[in-house]
């Protein structure tokens, strides 16, 4: 899970090495909310609650990622 939070840090290197852009990120925004999901659903044990207080940060963590892109 830590190494998960290092998704902006990642995607600023990956932006300034032209890897990814913002607006590709934002493009795929529905498909990254899908992976997160299954994402949360793998490392979480099988109650609706915890998946849903693990995929919230996730993905806002994808949003401060497209931002710090920009």
């Amino acid at each position: 899970m830590g190494i998960v939070f290092q998704l902006p840090v990642i995607a600023y290197f990956l932006g300034k090495m032209g890897f990814i852009t913002s607006a590709m990120l934002s493009q795929y925004r529905k498909h990254a909310f899908i992976v997160i999901m299954l994402l949360a659903a793998i490392i979480t044990p099988p109650d609706i609650m915890t998946l849903i207080l693990v995929t919230i940060p996730l993905y806002l963590l994808f949003e401060v990622s497209i931002h710090i892109i920009k």
